[in-house]
């Protein structure tokens, strides 16, 4: 049931069962319960600070705490400086019977762990200690913090000091009292849905709607639920396509909702800048404070708190629309499950999805669409360069919700020209190439051109199903001396094995019965040729119908035609 800490206090003595870890709060955890107090105060209202769940022991009034004891431990503490720093002669008696120490039989109404136990009690006494657990060390840095921060007060706002004793009493908690552990720690699986941490997205709900509910009069809390239950319904959607079409990027376990809202946040907030920012620092640093700077405006604050929302749910929305069309659009099987599209381009592709503008075609540069500049940034800039210019991308994502599709398409052709002009491409073509992850893509694209039709998207998911490898035509370690096929040297050798003119797509299967042949031995046991991929068909047909073994010179022949064609199909 839900009651105040005071009515809380009343009667019981904690004690932190042996099962518990010990307090393992930092200075953050602590800086966070006491911005929810004086929040409270400047506000004049009280705030919840979370669940508690007991369990009876054998003793009178003596209860294990199950869940809630790192929050109970820092509130001991700052109860303890409080009295001491802010309180009357009277308050000292009064306020450490309720929350440090029964006067009538003595008892501490908190005992911690084992030789945590005395050194707590000596440290609310006051004596100098040192620590000899990571735990103690905590315990004692905790206390110092709380102890700076009251003094601080007492000094710059002594109108909130002279309230933080009535407010801690007043804070809002939530307590379930069990008759045993094992029930107590039933319950604290259910209320803790079963063990599972909040994602960053369920806090961002518990923050949005509690600022709706507190500042505005609960107007916005049935739009905030609405908007994300689509989000959640968005999320499984979209985490369903990623591990049914094997979409690297998305079928990783790492792979949250949390992920997502980073995407949004990179596409959204044009007030920061910040690149590099975390799935925690769009919750914590982000939303945390933009909504914090709002709550004396009213307005703006259901303002912004309505085109967030709104937002970040068209956001997923889109996201799903995208993933939709890989099962049925061949241009998206190709550059999700088979290019894995770059993580850091999804901000700008879910972007002009959200815009409308995803395949919008551009009649300055020869009938492309956005998608297919996005493409070429990931193909030249991503993945065949495989540098990571996050600054200039992610600056690009923001922008891109208020620029026009020329300036948009502008950008991305400066981008991929400053990390991938068209000579810098064509060298990094012509090198050792492998292992690059690119090169499934590539080949992909290139079957294509050597056949003259695109493959059906029926083709494409038969093809995936096969698990396609990239194959050297030479096997990676020489299988014969030399002089030999063309090659003068070891040395010659290495400086041709991983060139496109090398490699080929091959089934897994296939490629396993290739390893260490020549590729007269791959072509004579129609290896080659029993493949479904059009280059390595290609590949048995030519050293058959020549009559003579695959050597140097064929390698350098492919190299030069795959190139050229990638700088056809991707030049700027």
């Amino acid at each position: 049931m839900g009651t105040s800490l005071e009515i809380f206090f009343v009667g019981k003595f904690f004690r932190i069962p042996n099962y518990q870890r010990d307090y393992a709060w930092v200075t953050n955890n602590v800086d966070d319960l006491l911005e929810d107090i004086i929040e409270a105060i400047e506000t004049k209202t009280s705030h919840y600070v979370g669940t508690f769940i007991l369990s009876k022991t054998d003793a009178p009034n003596v209860y294990n705490v199950v869940d809630g004891q790192q929050r109970l431990t820092t509130l001991v503490m700052l109860f303890n400086i409080a009295i001491k720093e802010l309180g009357t002669p009277t308050d000292l008696i009064i306020y450490r019977d309720k929350f440090i120490r029964s006067q009538r039989d003595n008892s501490w109404r908190l005992e911690l762990l084992n030789s945590n136990r005395t050194f707590f009690y000596e440290m609310l006494e006051g004596k100098a200690l040192s620590s000899r657990t990571k735990s103690q060390a905590l315990l004692i840095e905790a206390y110092n913090h709380i102890e700076i921060r009251i003094a601080d007060l007492k000094t710059d706002n002594s109108a909130i000091a002279a309230q933080l004793l009535e407010a801690i009493q007043q804070l809002e908690v939530m307590e379930f009292i069990e008759s045993d552990d094992g029930k107590a720690i039933r319950m604290f699986q259910t209320v803790n849905d079963r063990g599972k941490p909040l994602s960053n997205v369920e806090k961002a709900k518990s923050l949005l709607i509690y600022y709706s509910n507190r500042f505005l009069s609960g107007k916005l809390d049935e739009s905030i639920n609405e908007q994300f239950g689509k989000i959640f319904q968005s999320f499984s959607e979209i985490k369903t396509i990623g591990e049914l079409h094997a979409i690297d990027t998305i079928s990783q376990k790492r792979f949250s909702e949390d992920s997502v809202m980073r995407y949004h946040f990179l596409a959204y907030a044009e007030d920061m800048n910040d690149f590099n920012a975390t799935e925690n620092y769009v919750l914590d640093t982000y939303l945390k404070s933009t909504l914090k700077s709002l709550r004396e405006d009213f307005s703006k604050l259901e303002s912004f708190i309505q085109d967030y929302v709104s937002n970040l749910a068209l956001f997923f929305e889109c996201f799903v629309n995208i993933l939709r069309r890989v099962p049925k659009n061949c241009k998206y099987y190709k550059l999700f499950p088979i290019l894995d599209l770059s993580a850091r381009l999804y901000p700008l592709a879910i972007r002009l999805e959200t815009r409308g503008l995803l395949e919008f075609k551009l009649t300055q540069h020869k009938g492309l669409t956005l998608f297919d500049l996005i493409e070429m940034a990931d193909v030249r800039v991503y993945k065949v360069r495989g540098t990571d210019p996050r600054s200039d991308m992610s600056s690009l994502a923001k922008d891109a919700k208020t620029l026009s599709p020329d300036n948009i398409a502008s950008r991305l052709v400066s981008f991929i020209d400053n990390f991938m002009n068209d000579g810098e491409f064509a060298r990094r073509l012509n090198l050792s190439i492998y292992p690059n992850v690119a090169l499934r893509y590539i080949f992909t694209e290139y079957g294509e051109s050597l056949r003259g039709t695109d493959y059906p998207i029926d083709e494409l998911l038969e093809q995936n199903k096969t698990t396609p490898t990239i194959e050297h035509v030479f096997s990676q370690e020489q299988t014969f001396t030399f002089p030999n096929f063309g090659f003068g040297s070891i040395e010659d050798y290495h400086d041709n094995v991983h060139t496109l003119g090398n490699l080929t797509l091959l089934e897994k299967s296939i490629n396993s019965q290739c390893r260490n042949k020549t590729p007269a031995q791959k072509v004579a046991d129609n290896l080659y040729g029993k493949s479904i991929f059009e280059d390595a068909k290609r590949i048995s047909a030519h050293v058959l119908n020549r009559g003579g073994p695959f050597v140097k010179g064929d390698v350098a022949r492919r190299t030069k035609k795959i190139a050229d064609f990638c700088m056809e199909r991707w030049r700027l």
